[in-house]
């Protein structure tokens, strides 16, 4: 007696040497990903990849930190000088008038020293804060250091105008040389210090290396 065949056997899928219910494999048994049409499109990698720095923003850097140390350094010379000189002057008199003299005037020295000192130490300590952050790309520290910058320089214009802060002094009562060589140290630098960190930071590398940090944050 003849059975009739298995259909499965004759008109079922084909037994063409691709397993699981016929759908290709790819090499080593994984199956294809198709990606989700409503994931997120990819974030280009020029994007993603860290911008170089371009040496315009490491020398700007460079004078932000070590500029407001170096006229600090200078302002405490500067008062060593004319603490000096005062003690000089007033020393020409009687011993004790000029102890009673020289101790008055030294107290209001070092008081208008202080002061100027911690003032220019906040100043510092503000340029190499923010200097740190615009030479990680932070466009807002490299707006905040220009007008600092902005207002450094006409003081300092205006030191080097006076003739070295001695606006109001006859000539016999002049300062010392060495004081007005340091003021004008200090407005020179003051001047060509923050000129050149303005065009450094405003230069064509600069301006790109701002672009691609803020696109990344």
């Amino acid at each position: 007696m003849n059975f009739p065949q298995n259909p499965w056997q004759q008109g079922g899928y084909p037994q063409s040497g691709t397993p699981s219910g016929g759908f290709p494999q790819q090499p080593g048994g994984y199956q294809p990903y198709s990606q989700n049409p409503f994931s997120a499109p990819p974030v280009p990698v020029h994007e993603m990849a860290v911008p170089q720095r371009p040496a315009t923003v490491e020398t700007a850097f460079w004078i932000a930190v070590v500029l407001p140390l170096l006229v600090t350094v200078l302002n405490v010379v500067s008062y060593l000088v004319l603490q000096g000189w005062v003690q000089d002057s007033i020393g020409g008199g009687s011993e004790d008038v000029a102890a009673d003299v020289t101790s008055a005037v030294n107290g209001v020295m070092m008081v208008f020293f202080v002061i100027l000192t911690i003032f220019y130490l906040i100043l510092t300590g503000l340029w190499i804060t923010f200097g740190f952050k615009l030479r990680a790309g932070r466009n807002w520290a490299r707006v905040t250091l220009t007008i600092f910058a902005a207002f450094w320089a006409m003081s300092s214009i205006g030191t080097l105008a006076s003739g070295g802060m001695a606006t109001g002094l006859s000539e016999t009562e002049a300062l010392p040389g060495g004081y007005y060589a340091l003021s004008y140290v200090q407005g020179g630098l003051g001047v060509v210090g923050t000129v050149a960190f303005v065009v450094l930071v405003f230069t064509a590398k600069s301006n790109a290396y701002f672009d691609a940090s803020n696109r990344r944050y």
